[in-house]
């Protein structure tokens, strides 16, 4: 192959390269541990951000979004913020928007139909008690459903009368709102504000366990494994943070191109040094096709010659004009005959063309000098 297409094809692989090849890395670096503001909630495979990351960063019903805050969005439920992540234990926690989850179980708002995720805890069934306010901060008040004249509290359903009773014999009035099933956690003491959300599918527990990262086996597959460590020496963002596949391709993406790139400049430099000499070389005396010098003073004064008579008659008297000139010859001028031919010509002319060209203006055929004749031309 020439140096020039070989240059041309490395300069195409090159451009190929550089300009499509640091995109694909770009997605395969989208897939590391991002959060959505600094110093939030770190979010990692099975979990990915959606506008940010591409899907097969994450697995299916795991994607969240980003609005100054961790959205997990349920199908059904709405928007919950993102409180913690724990990889390990596969938990996720979530709080309400607006700060009231006891409210969003009392409206039967609550439903994980659709999603991956199962409660963390159990449901039970609490009634929802309306009571007069006291003059007393009531322990088992739930804050973010009650105001200045009124609490309420949250009893489980075998303890509703006697909780009634209660009540009713000090004086307060309560009256039933509504029964739903609630995490224990959220009602009683109002001890937790968030709400825990586990998962079993995909199970990445183990892979945690031992510091490594979960991962799709390739984009197509919902199998899942543990390539890479998250505590490699460069970090969640570094290397170690690609997967095998992704780290084959940066090498044969980058070794080829660069190959060529190497033998494509060897080759151009290559010639750019060797054009000098090339220029300086002489002349081979073998060139095919070349065209013969042309003949030297005693050859040319050897050929016969001859004087026209005033009658000036010619050996071919229809050749009456020199083929070099195209003037007609005339009386008293001069002619010389080429030997091996003998085409013949105005001899000043056939002079200057011989010192340039060693062959007859006719017939090209080129002399031999050892069959030159003697030939004169009749007067």
């Amino acid at each position: 192959m020439a140096p020039l297409a070989i240059f041309t094809i490395s300069l195409c692989c090159c451009f190929f390269f550089f300009f499509f090849f640091p995109q694909k890395v770009a997605s395969a670096t989208n897939c590391v541990e991002s959060t959505c503001t600094p110093g939030g909630e770190s979010v990692r495979f099975p979990f990915w951000l959606r506008n940010l990351q591409p899907s097969s960063c994450g697995y299916q019903g795991f994607d969240l979004s980003c609005n100054n805050q961790t959205i997990l969005t349920l199908p059904s439920s709405g928007d919950f913020f993102v409180k913690t992540i724990s990889y390990r234990d596969q938990i996720v926690w979530l709080s309400d928007p607006d700060n009231c989850l006891p409210k969003r179980f009392l409206d039967h708002d609550v439903s994980l139909q659709g999603t991956p995720f199962h409660f963390a805890q159990d449901l039970e069934p609490y009634t929802f008690l309306n009571c007069s306010a006291s003059q007393t901060t009531e322990p088992s008040a739930i804050p973010c459903l009650s105001s200045d004249s009124y609490y309420v509290m949250a009893s489980s359903s075998w303890s509703t009368s006697l909780s009634t009773a209660n009540h009713a014999s000090s004086s307060f009035i309560c009256s039933v709102i509504s029964t739903a099933l609630v995490p224990p956690s959220l009602v009683e003491g109002y001890r937790s504000p968030s709400l825990p959300l586990a998962w079993s599918v995909p199970d990445c527990g183990s892979c945690e366990a031992n510091g490594i990262i979960c991962e799709l086996d390739n984009a197509t597959s919902s199998q899942t494994i543990c390539p890479h460590s998250k505590s490699g020496p460069s970090g969640p963002s570094g290397p170690s943070g690609l997967s095998s596949a992704a780290k084959s391709g940066i090498m044969i993406g980058v070794g080829i191109p660069a190959l060529f790139c190497v033998i494509g400049l060897f080759f151009y430099f290559q010639n750019k040094m060797r054009a000098p000499d090339q220029l300086r070389q002489p002349v081979s005396a073998d060139v095919p096709n070349r065209q013969p010098p042309g003949l030297d003073g005693p050859t040319i004064e050897s050929y016969p010659t001859t004087e026209l008579g005033e009658t000036w008659e010619l050996p071919y008297p229809n050749d009456n004009t020199c083929p070099i000139c195209l003037a007609e010859y005339q009386g008293k001028e001069t002619l010389m005959a080429m030997p091996e031919c003998n085409h013949y010509f105005h001899a000043s002319c056939i002079d200057k063309w011989l010192k340039m060209n060693a062959t007859c203006p006719l017939c090209r055929n080129p002399p031999e000098a050892s069959k030159i004749i003697s030939h004169v031309i009749q007067t």
